[in-house]
């Protein structure tokens, strides 16, 4: 199982690595860590790497050139952060330790999903539901819309605008099959079809007229599928 710490934790124990890598007291880092305005005592570089100091930036970069000058050896934000596993920067930020290292070796900021712990999981469930919704979606349309280009009605389904948004939530179907019964009755977009019948010039009542008549051809369109008809 890959391990996860704080980061706090993660770099408390990068500092005393170091400081132990060197031989280097606590007295020795706290001392230095006053001379950059760190007012500590051997009691607060224990704090520290024993992942109880916050871990803000002025005091990592303090910390960083305390450390450096106390064992001889600098160190820099990278690796003071460096963990080969997730890195909980927050309770809901939980990011990859080689990606936030390179992130403070000057790297831009560009995390990608796998390097954010549940963002994977997410895409794979929103992937599995849409698997589900588009399988719902053929077993209604069946052979009804199979001759349509997928291009076409991926188009249809991009250009939705409100009016299809409150229709699938009053039909209770999905943009998919909206789309797809709007290209086979109108061979277009259920906005771009009420346009064409009621006019450029159509005033709120017409538009209102030509959308309820629309939405009855979709209601019967819809009445067919679920009987099977062709």
């Amino acid at each position: 199982m890959t391990p996860q710490k704080p980061l706090p934790e993660v770099v408390g124990m990068n500092a005393r690595i170091h400081r132990l890598r060197h031989g280097t007291k606590l007295d020795d880092v706290a001392r230095s860590a006053r001379n950059y305005g760190l007012r500590w005592s051997t009691g607060r570089v224990g704090d520290l790497e024993s992942g109880r100091m916050p871990t803000t930036l002025p005091t990592l970069l303090a910390v960083a050139q305390a450390l450096g000058d106390a064992t001889g050896e600098p160190i820099s934000l990278s690796d003071l952060t460096q963990f080969d596993g997730w890195v909980e920067v927050n309770p809901t930020f939980i990011v990859r330790g080689d990606a936030i290292a390179s992130a403070l070796s000057g790297q831009p900021m560009k995390l990608r999903a796998r390097d954010i712990r549940g963002v994977t999981e997410q895409v794979r469930k929103t992937a599995n539901q849409a698997f589900e919704r588009w399988a719902e979606d053929n077993a209604m349309l069946g052979r009804f819309g199979e001759d349509l280009p997928i291009l076409e009605v991926q188009r249809v389904m991009h250009e939705a605008g409100v009016a299809e948004q409150r229709i699938t939530k009053e039909l209770e179907v999905s943009a998919n099959v909206l789309a797809v019964l709007s290209l086979k009755l109108w061979g277009s977009s259920f906005s771009a079809e009420r346009d064409r019948r009621a006019g450029i010039d159509a005033n709120a009542q017409r538009r209102g007229q030509v959308t309820r008549q629309m939405k009855q051809e979709l209601r019967r369109a819809l009445e067919e599928l679920s009987r099977g008809d062709d």
